[in-house]
């Protein structure tokens, strides 16, 4: 596009339209060619600089600049004549004489102008690498917004497939359920009819006897009303036996249906099984360079060192539930809870429990397993109004060193000293063991902590003594073996959101993938003991053996 047309000043006042091209600087005044000629020819105009006008308005933008430049920032209508050095500051004639007359550094302008050698160069390059900047900024910026349009679409994705596992684990719930009503309603049915036809019987037989002593009354002589009262009063006596063993054995049993977890405690873990979260990228940390290759990485960041210093002992065990820590202390038979308070613990409560807490894990959003291995225990416990509260409690064949939950069969998975990995419905039935090959027997009996990925079914056991970790199957399938020169005497696991596994380990945790890959190694000051997330899957816990053993740690 080019500029609209630009007429000569002068000849503009006496209203004629000449097109300007040439600019007075000293005047800021377009003018024509006749103009400027005259401009030159009056002695007082004639040292005046004129340049010619190529692009129009943009060159007069340009001169108009370049004239402000040199105005005094208070005095619009004066020259900058002087640098204030004090204040750092243009200066005219009145303003150095009024404003800055005490000041101590001024001076002029041409003398500044002669002392230095201008160039612009280094003001250009440093220009042109913000304006480079800026470009990867505003490249990051629109990679950004379509990465979050594109997570949108996941998330809805991802609520569909949760969806779609709710309807599958609901079916497979109904089917089953249907499955056993049917047997059991045929056997009360059948129960049933016996009972009916027991009582017909009984019925027709007292049927009978009045109709014989109605007989014997109306047509009979007294010999015969005698000798079948007689009669009667022996078969009396064996129908009221009859009768009253009936009404025992009258049918009383129906089918209901009894749910293990309550339909409102089902609602909440389903409506706070997941949620949105903001997750903040480090773009101001990276170079320009690096700003268009910004990944979420999922690296853990420590953001506390909460410093318990405990009388004796040190946290064995520690769980991070709803927004409490429990930690378990072996040596002192106590349970402590602490409130998280934004990235620190806050001392709340200490519970005097029967014997060691070797192990704490969740159960759902709002209760966990305590394990005593030592009197052969499992305790069920959540936490109400901020008071520890047992739900139940439960005896093991074999003390329990640690616990994980199948979230979608309702059942603990639970280690055993016995060298056997022991299932057990919530009210503490035994339902089986996990079946396992010799060489797996081994590892078992070297272990002290598991955990069970309910995604995958697959169980991880990390054994202390063989210095590994082995998945396998609740099949006792092995899946693989990790290992690693710098994994010694592993405890208890747990899994973030990704399914990745962390095994506290000493002196660092090591994570790892599902296919057993190592992932990172997270440096700690003494020996991991227990590794626990919150609810969200994206912060954790760990515990070490040092008096003031707890870290916590983000996801990034």
């Amino acid at each position: 596009m080019t500029d609209k047309e630009i007429n000569c000043e002068p000849c503009s006042r006496e209203e004629i339209k000449v097109p300007a091209s040439r600019y007075c600087y000293e005047c800021s005044e377009k003018t024509c060619e006749d103009c400027a000629k005259l401009h030159k020819k009056i002695k007082s105009l004639s040292n005046h600089n004129f340049y010619n006008l190529g692009d129009g308005e943009s060159d007069v933008a340009q001169f108009d600049f370049l004239k402000s430049l040199t105005k005094c920032p208070e005095h619009q209508a004066e020259e900058v004549r002087y640098i204030c050095k004090d204040h750092d500051q243009l200066c005219c004639n009145e303003c150095a004489i009024v404003r800055h007359r005490k000041c101590d550094d001024i001076i002029s302008v041409a003398d500044e102008l002669s002392k230095l050698e201008i160039s612009d160069q280094d003001i250009d390059s440093r220009l042109g690498e913000i304006l480079d900047g800026s470009k990867k900024l505003t490249e990051y910026e629109t990679k950004h917004q379509s990465t979050v349009k594109a997570s949108k679409i996941q998330i809805r994705e991802k609520l569909t497939a949760l969806k779609k596992k709710i309807n599958g684990a609901f079916c497979k719930m109904e089917q089953t359920i249907l499955q056993d009503p049917d047997v059991r309603s045929a056997n009360i049915m059948k129960k049933s009819k016996t009972q009916l036809e027991n009582i017909e019987m009984l019925k027709t037989e007292v049927n009978q006897s009045r109709d014989n002593l109605r007989t014997a009354r109306n047509n009979g002589e007294k010999i015969h009303l005698f000798l079948i009262e007689r009669k009667l009063k022996t078969e009396l006596k064996r129908q009221e036996d009859t009768l009253q063993n009936l009404r025992i054995d009258s049918s009383v049993k129906s089918l209901t249906l009894v749910d293990d977890i309550s339909q409102q405690d089902l609602m909440k873990t389903i409506a706070s099984c997941s949620h949105i979260e903001e997750l903040t990228s480090s773009a101001g940390v990276l170079s320009s360079t690096e700003m268009c290759d910004v990944t979420l990485t999922g690296e853990p960041v420590l953001i506390s060192e909460i410093k318990l210093t405990f009388s004796s002992g040190y946290a064995c065990a520690c769980l991070w539930i709803d927004n409490f820590v429990v930690v378990g202390l072996q040596e002192m038979n106590q349970l402590q809870l602490f409130d998280i308070d934004k990235e620190s613990l806050k001392y709340k409560k200490t519970e005097n429990v029967s014997s060691e807490p070797w192990s704490l894990k969740k159960v759902d959003d709002s209760r966990f397993a305590v394990c005593y291995p030592r009197n052969n225990t499992i305790e069920l416990m959540k936490i109400s109004e901020g008071i520890f509260e047992t739900v139940n409690t439960f005896k093991t064949d074999s003390g329990i060193w640690d616990i994980s939950f199948n979230k979608l069969q309702r059942q603990i998975i639970g280690l055993s000293m016995s060298g056997t990995i022991d299932v057990f419905e919530l009210d503490g039935t035994k339902t089986g063991s996990v079946p396992l090959a010799s060489e797996m027997c081994n590892v078992v009996n070297n272990v002290y902590g598991l955990c069970f990925d309910t995604d995958t079914n697959v169980l991880y056991i990390s054994s202390y003594g063989l210095n590994k970790v082995v998945a396998v199957n609740l099949d006792g399938t092995l899946i693989f073996e990790y290992s690693h020169q710098n994994l010694q005497c592993p405890w208890q696991p747990d899994i973030d959101a990704k399914g990745n596994i962390y095994i506290p380990s000493d002196g660092e945790i090591h994570q790892i993938d599902r296919n057993g890959n190592l992932l990172r190694e997270i440096k700690l000051p003494g020996h991991g003991l227990c590794v626990s997330f919150d609810n969200s899957k994206t912060k954790f816990i760990v515990s070490h053996n040092t008096p003031d053993g707890i870290q916590m740690y983000n996801l990034k």
